[in-house]
């Protein structure tokens, strides 16, 4: 098999499963997939500034500062005054707490139903694969926020994921990897 048909054969997937979670998130009109993300960040890095969750989603500040506010008025985030006076701490409410657990859980089982199609042997592979490549792609901290920003903590605790331990060592180490 050429290394060509493996890119061709992982662009196809790769664009199918997005497709497949577009269809199935685009029937909730109120829920965009900067929406879920944003609230999926701030609930993982509860108390986050707007220029933390501006980084994580790639998003322009103003952009992010509209998403933020959609998501006051909806009663998903709070946002209070941070630390430093000029920047603002978010927060998820009760009711944004309510619809991270229902994203992920949404998300998780669309997921599901397309790894239930190989054996556990496979999944393992899969698994392994996925593994290195997104190690391989994960250079800074806010790559791997950015790369994670949908997952589901519980699925894939930030103690055993390969991306949250990848941007650890980095920060640690001081630096990007190469």
């Amino acid at each position: 098999m050429s290394k060509q048909r493996t890119a061709n054969l992982l662009g196809a997937l790769a664009c199918e499963i997005a497709d497949k979670l577009d269809r199935h998130f685009t029937s909730h009109a109120s829920e965009t997939d900067s929406a879920a993300a944003a609230l999926n960040i701030i609930g993982y890095d509860d108390g986050c500034s707007n220029s933390a969750l501006s980084r994580a989603l790639r998003l322009s500040h103003t952009a992010t500062v509209r998403l933020v506010d959609k998501l006051e008025a909806a009663g998903l985030v709070t946002s209070k005054r941070g630390d430093d006076r000029r920047t603002v701490a978010l927060h998820l409410t009760k009711a944004g707490k309510a619809r991270v657990r229902r994203v992920a859980a949404e998300r998780t089982d669309v997921l599901c139903e397309i790894v239930e199609v190989l054996t556990p042997r496979q999944r393992e592979h899969l698994d392994a694969v996925a593994e290195a490549l997104l190690v391989a792609m994960t250079s800074t901290i806010d790559i791997a926020n950015y790369v994670c920003r949908l997952c589901d903590d519980s699925a894939c605790p930030p103690d055993a994921c390969p991306v949250h331990q990848t941007a650890v060592r980095l920060e640690r180490s001081g630096g990007a990897a190469a």
